[in-house]
């Protein structure tokens, strides 16, 4: 018998916040693996610099803007179901019935995650408070985030 998404853990708050960071850490190792191979000495000059110094282009904002969009709706879409540090922290965004989300569902969940930060983290927050550790985003787009391997208990 197929596993349903109401067996298994829904994943809360932390352990996503944790996804979230893990992801985070996993970006600038592999950002700054292709920066070595690639010799760019301006993303370690970067580093070098004071902060009131340094000031992003336009044009790499949107290019790194354009980079974790695809990135993340790309792994959330694909059989692995989450980004990087989803995976990592065993956790996986799915529909109602364990298949994984469409490309079209993750592009709105993306966007929809948007809505979630904008008041003040609220969005993120409400998959503390409820039941089935849903955020806002996740309501929006009828996904859930479980753990690959832990039954409700």
């Amino acid at each position: 018998m197929a596993l349903n998404f109401t067996q298994l853990k829904p994943a809360g708050f932390w352990m996503r916040f944790v996804a979230v960071l893990v992801h985070g850490i996993v970006m600038l190792a592999l950002t700054w693996v292709i920066a070595v191979l690639i010799g760019d000495e301006e993303f370690f000059q970067s580093f070098q610099v004071e902060v009131t110094e340094q000031y992003a282009t336009t044009s790499d904002n949107i290019a790194n803007l354009i980079y974790s969009i695809i990135f993340i709706i790309g792994f959330t879409a694909s059989q692995l179901k989450g980004s990087p540090g989803k995976l990592i922290c065993r956790i996986q965004v799915v529909n109602p019935d364990m298949s994984k989300i469409s490309i079209w569902k993750s592009i709105g969940r993306y966007f929809a995650y948007i809505l979630s930060i904008i008041p003040f983290l609220i969005g993120l927050m409400i998959a503390g408070w409820n039941k089935e550790k849903k955020a806002l985003h996740d309501m929006i787009c009828n996904t859930r985030v479980v753990y690959r391997d832990k039954r409700r208990s």
